[in-house]
């Protein structure tokens, strides 16, 4: 290798003995390693024909020519196998067996090594007495070929009960990017855990110091042991141990990589310290102000924080801070020590200088919190500060202070009954504000639509921030107001967080957002400033995971302590990492809106997730979930008139036997007594009759186009596709005819027998997806005497099977006049060019266009999904019976 290839990714790798690997390296260690996975030989090894600074394809030992397998091995193995061909991974190891972390602080490791015991100096005098200086003189030679991507570390059982551990090992990683010139925020330091308490770990405890290191490196990462197998002497993992260790380093990083990668903001949360007072630091100054109120008839009090080095010669913006109902304008004083959190901000350069002002927002002569707080005058008192806020305390602010009088120059903000306030005052009033910041709002908060009757207006605002605690009862009301905004693109942050009501979650909020004022504010990023997301509607009742984050990425969470490996399958397939309780995380990439099936796969094993709701798809019942996005609305739940789903048996005298369809009632049925047309819709391969109730919500999307007159009222029977012919089910000629036979002797008959329907062809149609629509194709073409409308939803004839398909074209050929004449619509709709048949339908399309066929072509993106059959539903109901 001669000059640097970006895809080259070389990871330094340092520690003590199981870093540099205790176990015996067993047959399956030796074989089969991709050439891909290298190693730079930090040593001579004569043996192994391995000279130092060269590199080898990584059989090992990867560290000294007599060590043996460590978790770096698997490490790479797992890298190259689930990297594309183009990368090449490299490790370089130093590890010393036996040492504690201050070999490897270049300032003071002779210190550390001079009071050592000769079996350490040894291995030590292997890297000539310096390992630090060995694995950077290596790291610099790697850098001529590759780029180095991160570093590996397993080290603590020397440090056991070092608190100041952390901090040490800081002082090693900031020394590596300062001498290898590279970014903190670029290169994850990956730390694996001791071996775990669950195996008898002697030095387990000191797990709980590594836990705390992401606290001190931003970008350090934990890696579980958690059920990773020892070597019976409580210290070192045996070799499987490794294996497991080394594949969980790579998911580790694979994961931290595509989150950072999906994911640029860097601080989501307050960090350790963030409200604690600070010695040697500027500090703002507290005051208390008086102002004659109109509004009220009587002066008022509030509090005031003038910035550190706060000056009468210069002009400062103003955050307005408002309270709860239970406090005044002293409650984020005694409570929330903004001056603290404001103070330290400023001292780390996080917060541009401004005033704010926390006045008691509970506008009456007699405003303290003291008796019933929440009777009517007292509570009716937080809508009349509107006017006292707008009309008397401003202007005494700005005639008082040196501030900037103009929106650009204003926030307010405030907590619980103060975060309501913040909405209804901020919204309402958005030539007065240009910064809005809302936790945790109260029931006083306006409903959406009152809010903001003219959603555009507030694509004004320069910032609308909307936080709330995963645990409160009141997030319905913050929720429902980011639901809007989203419907109408104003854009704004939905930042979820661990926690309640309380001002834990005030004092981060305050932290989080203040530190975003009068600053440019890059929208194409809010949607990822929220630590935690929203329970999905596909859960069980009271189940938190999974999580959907604003920008659609899905948070999965389950527990299973005695499993090795744990996935989450949504058609691509994502590494879950364990935690020490037993419970498996990953956070996805961005999902497409709709409704998806997903599996877990325990240790190779699919099943339904249980915290999921349950659907019967892919041939089996799976798990689903539900994403949603500000083009759901036509498939909402509404308040219009519903129609019925109702389940039905009914005997076939085709199949003879007995067997089920959904049929959907139009709201008022039951009253009336004219007759409908009827909509025979089928589902896909893999599923059955369920499928478009539940995963289709047909009813929905049917109640709201009737309500919008874009529908003709009409029954849908929802038919089981699925019969018995062998073969593959609907993919050969006998199971299309099979089906031909059910509908038309079947179905067909039930339906006519059992509801109010017209039976000629023009108030008839079939639609379906997928084998669905292979049946449409077949049935309905060949029966267009029975059917004047024909819906084909991401299908078409088989481009490669002409065995099937050619007979199929040759009826058509011979029918042209006769079809065209008959259907009125012949819809043909695809999800773009990733579902998976669209070239087929692209062939079909081409030799009905050559045998002059009329349809219509829809398409919209997704693939071969159920978002995309919801909206070919949508768009062929508003075709049907006109």
């Amino acid at each position: 290798m001669t000059a640097q290839n970006p895809n080259f990714h070389i990871y330094l790798s340092l520690g003590q003995s199981n870093m540099e690997g205790s176990a015996q390296i067993e047959a399956q260690d030796t074989v089969d390693v991709n050439d891909r996975f290298k190693v730079l030989a930090a040593v001579d090894c004569p043996d192994l024909n391995r000279e130092k600074g060269k590199w080898y394809t990584a059989i090992p030992p990867l560290c000294r020519c007599k060590t043996g397998l460590s978790p770096a091995d698997y490490f790479g193995r797992t890298l190259v196998e689930k990297l594309p061909d183009s990368i090449t991974v490299g490790i370089i190891n130093v590890a010393v067996g036996g040492c504690k972390i201050e070999l490897f602080d270049k300032d003071n490791y002779q210190a550390y090594v001079s009071k050592a015991p000769d079996w350490l100096k040894n291995m030590v005098a292997e890297y000539d007495g310096n390992p630090y200086a060995r694995l950077v003189e290596m790291a610099k030679i790697a850098q001529k070929d590759g780029v180095i991507k991160g570093i590996l570390l397993h080290q603590g059982e020397s440090n056991t009960g070092d608190t100041l551990w952390p901090k040490k090992v800081k002082t090693v990683y900031d020394n590596l990017l300062k001498d290898l010139n590279l970014e903190a925020s670029k290169t994850p330091l990956l730390a694996g855990e001791m071996v775990h308490a669950d195996q008898g770990g002697i030095c387990a405890s000191m797990n709980e110091i590594v836990a705390t290191l992401p606290e001190t490196i931003p970008n350090a990462h934990v890696v579980s042991s958690k059920g990773v197998p020892d070597a019976k002497d409580n210290l070192h993992f045996n070799a499987e141990g490794y294996r497991m260790l080394g594949r969980r380093y790579a998911i580790k990083l694979l994961n931290v990589l595509r989150n950072q990668a999906n994911d640029p903001i860097v601080e989501k949360h307050a960090p350790e310290g963030f409200d604690k007072m600070r010695n040697g630091i500027p500090q703002g100054r507290i005051d208390s102000i008086t102002y004659k109120s109109k509004t009220v008839g009587t002066e008022r009090k509030a509090m005031i924080y003038l910035p550190p080095g706060y000056s009468k010669s210069k002009r400062y913006p103003v955050l307005y801070l408002l309270h709860g109902i239970g406090g005044d304008e002293k409650e984020w004083l005694t409570q929330g020590t903004p001056q603290v959190i404001f103070d330290n901000l400023y001292a780390d350069g996080k917060l541009e200088p401004m005033i704010v002002v926390m006045p008691n927002g509970r506008a009456m002569k007699n405003d303290r919190a003291e008796g019933n707080i929440f009777s009517k005058d007292k509570v009716e008192a937080f809508a009349t500060f509107e006017q006292d806020l707008l009309n008397d305390l401003i202007p005494y602010v700005e005639k008082n202070f040196k501030v900037y009088k103009d929106r650009e120059h204003r926030a307010i903000s405030g907590l619980s009954m103060g975060g309501g306030q913040t909405l209804n005052f901020g919204l309402g009033n958005l030539d007065t504000f240009a910064w809005v910041g809302a936790f945790s709002s109260a029931p006083n908060t306006k409903a959406p639509q009152e809010l903001l009757p003219y959603p555009e207006k507030a694509k004004s605002l320069e910032l609308l921030w909307i936080s709330c605690g995963d645990a409160d009862g009141l997030m319905p009301f913050s929720s429902r107001t980011s639901e809007y905004l989203r419907d109408h693109d104003v854009p704004h942050i939905f930042y979820v967080e661990p926690g309640g009501h309380d001002f834990k979650v005030w004092k981060n909020d305050l932290y989080m957002f203040s530190q975003m004022l009068f600053k440019p504010v890059n929208n194409d990023v809010l949607n990822k400033y929220s630590v935690l997301g929203l329970p999905a509607s596909t859960n069980i009742r009271n189940k938190q995971y999974p999580q959907i984050l604003p920008d659609s990425r899905v948070v999965f969470k389950t527990k299973a302590p005695e499993a090795k490996q744990v996935q989450i399958d949504l058609g691509k397939k994502y590494d879950m990492e364990i935690d020490d309780e037993g419970f498996w995380t990953v956070t996805t990439d961005s999902i497409t809106e709709g409704f998806h099936y997903y599996s877990l796969i325990l240790d190779g094993v699919a099943v339904a997730d249980p915290a999921s709701e349950t659907f019967y798809g892919m041939g089996r019942m799976a798990s689903g979930i539900e994403i949603p996005f500000k083009g759901d609305g036509y498939y909402s739940l509404k308040d219009v008139p519903h129609g019925d789903i109702r389940i039905k048996k009914y005997f076939s005298n085709a199949s003879q036997s007995w067997r089920e369809m959904y049929v959907y009632t139009p709201p008022g049925y039951e009253e009336s007594d004219q007759a409908y047309p009827v909509l025979y819709l089928l589902h896909g391969g893999g599923e059955d009759q369920r499928g478009w109730a539940t995963q289709g919500k047909t009813n929905l999307i049917l109640d709201n186009l009737i309500a919008e007159n874009k529908a003709a009222p009409m029954i849908i029977a929802m038919l089981d596709g699925n019969v018995s012919t062998g073969g593959v089910a609907g993919f050969n000629q006998n199971a299309l005819m099979a089906f031909e036979n059910e509908l038309k002797q079947g179905a067909i008959p039930y339906v006519e027998q059992t509801y109010r329907v017209k039976t000629d062809a023009s108030n008839r149609a079939l639609a379906g997806l997928s084998m669905g629509g292979l049946q449409t194709l077949h049935a309905g073409v060949h029966n267009t005497d029975m059917f004047s409308h024909l819906g084909v939803f991401s299908s078409g004839w088989f481009a490669n099977n002409d065995e099937l398909s050619g007979p199929q074209y040759e009826f058509m050929q011979n029918n042209v006049a006769k079809i065209n004449g008959n259907l009125s619509n012949f819809f043909i709709s695809m999800g773009g060019p990733e579902d998976i048949a669209y070239k087929n339908c692209q062939v079909m399309m081409k030799k009905f266009d050559d045998m002059g066929i009329t349809y219509q072509y829809s398409e919209y993106p997704g693939g071969h999904t159920w978002p995309v059959w919801r909206h070919d539903l949508y768009k062929f109901a508003q075709l049907l019976f006109k």
